[in-house]
């Protein structure tokens, strides 16, 4: 079998990163419409409650978290791509509850959402917020298991979802940094850009949510989809 080359990478990278974008903003219109029909109410209800389950385990949500997912797995357990996918849609789910707002904006990477949510606690005097924010960052960064660094995540965007104004996430990059973790080889690299973006000085305000223009999304450096000998568990 042939080695992909890095073209070949990068297109699979953008795969993953645009599917779950073409499931997140849709639904995000629709939810966002003066709609009476209670259908993307319906959507987001079914996601959310599916938060702790495994991919495939619903099927209230397979439509939304299987059908078509690049990368799926031939065999009975799910692929990382797969576990990337139902993460950041269930995710999504928590964080646009009852926000009348686009909580999903390209170009938010974790660290920047991260970094603007500290800059909100401290703009408010709450240090000990400002604090829970950063323990909570620092143990998604150092978490050991898949389990483990949804669960950590979980807790970021419900602080995200809980700012003023929220604070946004780009869930199709955090869908290609969640499959990347999985991979030994790849996650350092995820690792570092976080850590990258959460020190960055941007030159405009970082929690305006229901202000912040999209941005071009910007497919990351880790584009090798191959598995790798020794994943996380």
């Amino acid at each position: 079998m042939s080695t992909p080359t890095a073209t070949e990478h990068d297109a699979a990278q953008r795969e993953l990163a645009t599917f779950v974008s073409s499931r997140v903003e849709p639904l995000q219109a629709e939810y966002l419409r003066d709609n009476r029909t209670g259908r993307a109410d319906s959507r987001l209800a079914r996601l959310r409650r599916a938060i702790t389950t495994a991919p495939g385990e619903d099927p209230a949500v397979w439509e939304l978290t299987l059908d078509g997912v690049p990368f799926a797995s031939r065999t009975d357990e799910p692929s990382p791509s797969e576990r990337a996918v139902h993460t950041a849609l269930t995710l999504y789910a928590v964080h646009q509850q009852s926000q009348r707002v686009r909580v999903h904006q390209r170009g938010w990477s974790l660290g920047r959402a991260v970094r603007a949510l500290v800059a909100s606690r401290d703009a408010l005097g709450d240090a000990e917020r400002e604090g829970a924010v950063r323990r909570r960052f620092d143990a998604l960064i150092s978490a050991t298991s898949y389990d483990e660094i949804a669960y950590q995540l979980r807790g970021l965007v419900q602080q995200f979802r809980s700012a003023d104004p929220p604070i946004p996430l780009d869930y199709g990059r955090l869908a290609e940094d969640l499959d990347a973790l999985q991979s030994r080889q790849r996650a350092p690299g995820v690792l570092l850009r976080w850590g990258r973006d959460y020190h960055r000085i941007h030159g405009r305000s970082q929690t305006a949510a229901s202000t912040d223009p999209q941005t071009p999304h910007q497919p990351s450096d880790q584009t090798d989809h191959d598995t790798d000998p020794e994943d996380l568990p």
